[in-house]
């Protein structure tokens, strides 16, 4: 009689213990028994991909960029940029194209500028997130790991 009345014990104990994971840790516990427990089954997070063991840098020339205000050279904006890809068809890929990108970076940065759009060209933040979906319209996405800026900074005239 003691051993049932301690495996009835036992069982409330990890039914109870069950339920209160559910309620306050649900990512713990498999979605099947959150279903049967009659909870909400959380969204599943997205797989973070991870960074490629071995990368290599494709430089591109520095960049000195005029900046024009009033149809005036103000000052130049020099660029120093890297691209961060795998070794072998992206890096070739990259080489081949990056006469493109550079063109494409030179009339992104004029028209970032032209157009006075904050933050603009003084957010490097923003600043490579722009060139870096310009970038991946020109090689395609998943090509590029990584944008690098080596050294940006403003020259005046």
């Amino acid at each position: 009689m003691k051993i049932v009345v301690i495996l009835v014990l036992l069982l409330v104990l990890a039914g109870g213990g069950v339920f209160g994971i559910s309620m306050f840790a649900p990512g713990l516990l498999p979605p099947m028994v959150l279903e049967m427990l009659g909870q909400e089954v959380p969204p599943e997070e997205e797989k973070v991909e991870e960074r490629p063991a071995v990368t290599v840098l494709v430089d591109l020339e520095p960049l000195s960029i005029p900046i024009f205000r009033d149809g005036q050279v103000d000052r130049f904006l020099v660029l120093h940029l890297l691209i961060e890809v795998r070794p072998g068809a992206d890096f070739e890929l990259v080489n081949l194209k990056k006469v493109r990108i550079i063109d494409a970076i030179l009339k992104y940065v004029h028209a970032l500028s032209s157009l006075e759009i904050k933050p603009g060209v003084n957010d490097r933040g923003f600043l490579k997130q722009r060139l870096l979906a310009k970038i991946e319209e020109i090689v395609g996405e998943g090509v590029v790991v990584e944008l690098l800026f080596q050294n940006v900074f403003e020259r005046p005239l």
